[in-house]
């Protein structure tokens, strides 16, 4: 009885065994049937089909996206209209500093100070600017006076040769006829040409003072350009203006050029504007801050800027017409901007453009938008995966 119970549960196991080894066998081949695409597609790929067609965002091509306009995130943008605009607000801004100011230009009794003398009415914000500023004033006089000196070494160095050339031909005069030896006229021809000798050093003695005078000048010419002052500039001014003196990125001075308008805000005078224009762009660039240095002259008529102070200075307020988008649109990618401009309903396209300073009404576009072209605002920061995507796609 016992073996007759032992048989039946060896079947019964056995049994068992063989349907889990099938199962597996056609779970088996039904994966790789799956897998070789053996299986038909509108049974298997069902899921995959259903899914793709509810996708609300894909990719239409190389800076190219499909949005379908009845999904959620296309809800979320914020579609703007760009549209030009007239506008005085700065093309860049900077923080600069006073460096030099140029006092009242009238006397106490109203008059007008000479001229000549309002080199005395600068104040610079450093001690190392005023004695630079006043050591160039003071080579003016040097070169000046060597050069008044190369002029009468060059006057006395003719007389002397003119002096002993008549004296020789005064002998030469006398030997002809026989009443003067013919040792006084060499004598004679050795003196002038030893006054031609001598003036001649004379003369190269006087100008080497000069040329060095000149290098004098030249030196602490470069002094003031090293620390943002032109010379030439103080010299030439004669209203009260102050000179403010800033660093602008390499990436912006493509719109900085001398002669801009421009205002100022110092921080002593928040609620004040003052106004000027770019005097002078340095021509050297900084290796250190890869910038170029500017020099604007701000109008001070009541003379209530002093050298030190600090101030925003705003370039370009001109009136213009300009392209305006929101912060929001703006996305940055791989050091340039890009927005998404709207082609159809479902159709974008990712366009760089170049933009300027950010403003309350928004960012100035200067290329990549047209006037009336449609592009996305808030929420587009959503997309920025597949728009960085959309880049990549050649």
């Amino acid at each position: 009885m016992s073996q007759e119970v032992s048989l039946k549960q060896r079947a019964w196991d056995s049994f068992q065994f063989l349907l889990c080894l099938g199962i597996l066998g056609l779970l088996f081949v039904y994966l790789v049937g799956l897998t070789m695409g053996l299986i038909p597609s509108g049974q298997a790929g069902g899921a995959a089909v259903q899914i793709e067609q509810q996708s609300d965002v894909s990719l239409a091509g190389a800076k190219s996206i499909f949005i379908r306009p009845d999904s959620p995130i296309y809800r979320k943008l914020d579609i703007v209209t760009v549209n030009r605009t007239e506008t005085n607000l700065p093309i860049v801004t900077v923080t600069g500093v006073n460096v030099a100011s140029l006092q009242q230009t009238t006397n106490g009794d109203g008059t007008s100070v000479e001229a000549d003398q309002l080199h005395d009415l600068w104040q610079f914000h450093s001690a190392e600017l005023l004695e630079a500023f006043t050591d160039w004033q003071k080579a003016d006089v040097e070169i000046a006076f060597a050069e008044q000196q190369l002029q009468l070494t060059e006057q006395l160095a003719q007389a002397s040769v003119e002096s002993h050339k008549l004296a020789v031909e005064r002998l030469e005069r006398l030997v002809h006829i026989g009443t003067e030896a013919g040792q006084e006229l060499a004598n004679a021809r050795a003196e002038l040409l030893q006054a031609e000798i001598e003036g001649q050093k004379d003369i190269h003695e006087a100008q080497t003072e000069v040329r060095l005078a000149q290098r004098e000048k030249a030196m602490l010419a470069r002094q003031l350009a090293l620390a943002g002052l032109q010379p030439e500039l103080l010299t030439s001014i004669s209203r009260e203006v102050d000179i403010v003196m800033a660093e602008v990125p390499e990436s912006m001075i493509q719109r900085v050029k001398a002669g801009q308008r421009c205002h100022a805000r110092f921080f002593s005078y928040p609620e004040r504007k003052f106004y000027g224009e770019v005097l002078y762009i340095v021509p050297v660039l900084s290796q250190e801050l890869r910038s170029l240095r500017v020099l604007f002259a701000i109008e001070d008529a009541t003379d209530l800027l002093r050298p030190g102070m600090f101030a925003e200075v705003g370039l370009g307020v001109d009136p213009r017409s300009v392209l305006q988008v929101p912060p929001e649109s703006i996305i940055h990618i791989g050091g340039l901007d890009y927005v998404l401009v709207r082609k159809s309903d479902a159709d974008w396209t990712v366009t760089a453009v170049q933009i300027g300073e950010l403003h309350e009404s928004g960012v100035e576009v200067y290329s990549g938008l047209e006037d009336g072209d449609q592009v996305a605002g808030k929420g587009v920061i959503l997309l920025k995966s597949v728009i960085a995507e959309s880049l990549r796609v050649r």
